[in-house]
């Protein structure tokens, strides 16, 4: 009778943790009425519909596809704030960011099947149509900066062609003639939703991909998704103009850089060498060793004050080094926020480490460095510093309208 007993209680706790406990897990994840809402409150320009199909892209996000969701959510540091400049520049819609998701996963070196390639996953007949130079050496399709400006010059036109966003993403994948085949089919209409079944089985999935990327961008965190950041080598990057001939191999020799980041950094060329040019083509590296290149090469004039990581919403402070008749450019907000990126050899360290402590700083010759306060305006600048606010503008090539933040450094000296 006691083992019976004992059996039996056993088997209860069996059945307990096979019925109560799953149920108990899944009630703390969110529900299909829960998602559903909250698609329902994404803030787009495309028409939205909640489907089968829709529900299952984006529970394939949070379940099937968890990791590479991490994954892709990590890189989102690497490569929006580049691509939602752009944007803003063409006065587009800032979620067509989420395009180069549902295209590449966020990574610029990938060529699919069909011979698309970069982050937003160019045709050959496309990018070339659109300037994009495609050879033995480059592929430009693969270069970020590039790529993003003709993309969404691209996406313009094609919203101007068709009158809505929905239709645009459509025609991005599969081509407008493949859409204007299928609004014919559906007797003229318009609707993304009524043509879907005349469209390419990949475009039938495409706006309900689209929307799934919307939904994890904007609600990852009620599903417990962690965004795996990326290395510091990728996300802390400045970019030189390149003119000779250079070997990722050396490169990789000199500087102590492994060759695969360098490749990972500039995916456009093809052959594991810059080509000699006049200026055309750019090298990419991790902004420690950046700073050791152009010291080896004298390449500070040639130096880009926007790379790709650091492409923020607001223009980066230029803060401009005078030593020995060489210019070297710093970047203000990496320095602030990554104090291990200047070299123990740096020229003028000591500069370097007053910016990073909030200070202002006079060198031998003078030219003097000042950090706005909160409240703080330019009138009351000059003021202090006994020069006239028309003067101050003049000295850091300021209008009059012009706004700074604070936290802004601005020269107070010639």
């Amino acid at each position: 009778m006691d083992k019976f007993k004992l059996f039996t209680g056993h088997l209860v706790v069996l059945i307990f943790l096979i019925l109560i406990v799953p149920v108990s897990a899944f009630a703390k994840s969110p529900n299909t009425a829960e998602i559903a809402r909250r698609i329902e409150n994404l803030n787009t320009v495309i028409e939205l519909r909640i489907t089968d199909e829709v529900m299952e892209q984006v529970t394939s996000l949070f379940e099937q596809k968890r990791r590479d969701s991490q994954t892709i959510l990590g890189r989102t540091s690497l490569y929006f704030p580049m691509i939602e400049n752009a944007l803003r520049e063409k006065n587009l819609p800032d979620e067509l960011k989420y395009i180069a998701v549902i295209e590449s996963s966020l990574m610029p070196d990938v060529v699919s099947h069909q011979g698309a390639a970069g982050i937003w996953q160019f045709m050959r007949g496309t990018a070339e149509l659109y300037g994009l130079k495609i050879d033995k050496h480059i592929d430009e399709r693969k270069d970020m900066v590039k790529s993003t400006d003709k993309a969404l010059d691209y996406l313009k036109l094609l919203y101007e062609g068709y009158g809505n966003w929905t239709l645009a993403l459509a025609a991005y994948n599969c081509g407008p003639g493949n859409i204007n085949k299928a609004i014919k089919k559906a007797n003229g209409s318009i609707d993304y939703w009524e043509i879907q079944k005349h469209l390419p089985k990949e475009t039938q999935k495409y706006i309900p991909r689209f929307i799934a990327a919307s939904y994890l961008m904007n609600y990852y965190f009620e599903h417990d998704l962690q965004p795996v950041e990326p290395s510091d080598d990728l996300k802390y990057v400045a970019t030189v103009k390149v003119f000779d001939k250079i070997e990722f191999k050396k490169i990789s020799e000199e500087f102590d850089i492994e060759v695969d980041l360098i490749k990972w950094l500039n995916p456009m060329y093809k052959k594991d060498f810059i080509p000699q040019s006049e200026g055309e083509f750019f090298l990419t590296l991790p902004q420690q060793k950046m700073y050791a290149y152009i010291e080896k090469y004298n390449s500070y004039d040639n130096l880009l004050y926007k790379p790709i990581a650091l492409a923020a919403t607001e223009p980066i402070e230029e803060v401009i080094i005078e030593s020995r008749n060489q210019i070297i450019v710093q970047y203000v907000s990496s320095v602030i926020n990554r104090s291990h990126a200047t070299r123990d050899n740096m020229k003028q360290s000591d500069f370097i480490q007053a910016v990073n402590k909030g200070m202002t700083f006079e060198s031998n010759d003078k030219k003097l460095l000042y950090q706005l306060k909160r409240k703080e305006s330019l009138s009351d600048v000059a003021q202090a510093n006994n020069m006239s606010i028309t003067e101050l503008l003049a000295i850091n090539d300021l209008g009059e309208n012009d706004e700074l933040k604070p936290g802004s450094f601005i020269k107070i000296s010639r």
